[in-house]
């Protein structure tokens, strides 16, 4: 706008000026002076721009123009800028000078001389704002360390002021971490020369800085940045020194840990997991110990299928937990059971795969100990077979005996056994058998629904529940589970017979009481 309306005073001033005289060869020796016409009375400059107006004038002279001189006054002196002596029409001169301006340019001279000698003087002063500062950020305090290691670390407020010679425009925060930046607001001010900031930033694990940037009304721009050194210490470390447990309700049970910290020991708590829920079952506060090596004892109960451990150096997130798999009044035992072409003499593979389960015993037996007298019949409680072509997998109840002829022992077959125990199995669909416990067994399994001699076929995964015969050693009608985690291909163990497979079970049995 200025420079437009500059144009039109230098358009104006020219047409009031082009009466002053024409080329003319023959010079009126009475004619005037030259006149010199700014279109301004003082230009200001502002250096923080790059769009200043030139230095504009006009001279008209009716004796024609023999020289226009120019100079540059400055606070050391006067400094020649220029000179022109050859005119296209010496009735009429006009300049526009774009100058390199400088903080000490005071004014801008011309000096014109006619052909008759008369020597006109105009002077145009200049008023410059010089270059102006960038914004100024100081932080107080200049740098902000929270060492964990501090027996009560703390974090101070963030503060910070910005100081701006032009005047502010915007304010931006920021703040940086490891995984980049997040805005902390934008500030949109009016000019102001000052902005002061106090706030309680929280600053955590992984935080870099605090930046800041300040942006004055002539568009420069300051970027600085609060330095944040966050130290911090490894948590605790836990090391559970036996994955499972077995304990009963009869009496504590020491439960082995191994813990390093860096910062101390702040408590040790350990929780049963009952039915899906954390049960606390100790709780102790420790005089940070940096190494710990020790068993603490709790009560268990029938419900107990899991133990976590949970410990603090007194830091909230720093903690270090563990679970533990607990069996309580309850025996565990993985078995391999031969199919009945290998009951009696099992593969080399599997030389503990005999064909005959006892529950009393949780281990595998052959057809010569089942059928060598009462009290060893007595101790078995169920076989696997396997049938046809695919050797198709069953599970049998000892007197279920329809199959007990295809079971060869030494001294004879199978159905020469002394007593049948009637075990009864039930393929169970919805029962955690990963989290068994005594309760959960008595409590989801009813024994009426236990109620097959034979179940045909099985499955790698099938949870079966078992319920135990009367004459059983094991005791009658307790109540288990157990579940099928592998059995051989048909062909693999013996190339010619698909039947002769290896069953892999995991069992679970509360103890007999």
């Amino acid at each position: 706008m200025i420079r437009k309306l500059y144009t039109i005073l230098l358009i104006g001033l020219c047409l009031n000026l082009v009466a002053c005289g024409d080329d003319n060869e023959n010079i009126e020796p009475n004619a005037s002076a030259p006149v010199i016409k700014f279109p301004m009375e003082q230009l200001d400059v502002d250096l923080n721009k790059v769009d200043n107006l030139p230095v504009v004038a006009v001279i008209k002279s009716q004796a024609g123009l023999q020289s226009v001189t120019m100079k540059i006054q400055t606070v050391e002196g006067t400094v020649e800028y220029k000179t022109v002596t050859d005119f296209f029409n010496p009735n009429s001169y006009s300049l526009s000078e774009n100058l390199e301006y400088n903080a000490n340019y005071q004014a801008f001279i011309i000096e014109a001389t006619d052909k008759l000698d008369h020597i006109i003087t105009g002077t145009l002063p200049i008023s410059v704002t010089d270059v102006v500062e960038r914004p100024v950020i100081t932080f107080d305090p200049e740098e902000i360390i929270y060492d964990e290691m501090d027996e009560n670390p703390t974090i101070p407020r963030t503060t910070f002021k910005i100081t701006s010679e032009a005047g502010l425009k915007t304010v931006e925060m920021y703040l940086v971490s490891a995984s980049g930046q997040e805005s902390k607001g934008i500030i949109n001010l009016s000019g102001e020369k000052e902005y002061t900031f106090d706030e309680m930033i929280d600053y955590k694990e992984g935080d870099r800085g605090f930046k800041v940037k300040a942006e004055d009304t002539y568009g420069y721009i300051t970027i600085s940045t609060l330095p944040v050194t966050y130290k911090t210490i490894p948590g605790p470390s836990l090391t559970l020194t036996e994955s499972t447990i077995f304990a009963g309700t009869d009496a504590k049970k020491g439960v082995p840990v191994q813990i390093e910290s860096v910062r101390g020991v702040h408590e040790v708590v350990i929780y049963r997991i009952e039915n899906g829920s954390e049960v606390e079952a100790l709780r102790e506060t420790k005089n940070g110990e940096h190494t710990l090596n020790y068993a603490p004892e709790i009560d268990f109960t029938e419900a107990t299928s899991k133990l976590k451990v949970v410990v603090s150096d007194g830091r909230e997130g720093k903690e270090a937990i563990g679970y533990m798999k607990a069996y309580v009044n309850m025996d565990v035992a993985t078995l391999n059971v031969g199919s009945q072409p290998l009951a009696n003499n099992a593969h080399v593979k599997y030389p503990d795969a005999f064909g005959m389960v006892s529950l009393n015993d949780l281990k595998t037996y052959s057809v010569d100990y089942a059928i060598a007298n009462e009290v060893n019949a007595k101790n078995v409680d169920f076989k696997f077979y396997c049938f046809g072509a695919s050797g198709s997998p069953r599970l049998y109840s000892m007197d279920n005996t329809g199959k007990d002829g295809e079971f060869s022992g030494s001294t004879g077959k199978l159905s020469a056994i002394k007593v049948k125990n009637l075990t009864r199995f039930a393929i169970l669909s919805n029962f955690d058998y990963e989290n068994a416990t005594v309760a959960s067994i008595s409590s989801e399994i009813l024994s009426s629904s236990i109620a097959q001699s034979l179940l045909d076929p099985i499955a790698v995964g099938n949870v079966i529940a078992f319920r135990t015969g009367g004459s059983s050693a094991a005791g009658g009608g307790r109540i288990g589970v157990m579940k099928v985690i592998n059995i051989t291909e048909p062909k693999e163990l013996v190339s010619n017979n698909a039947t002769a497979r290896v069953m892999t079970v995991e069992i679970k049995f509360s103890k007999k009481k």
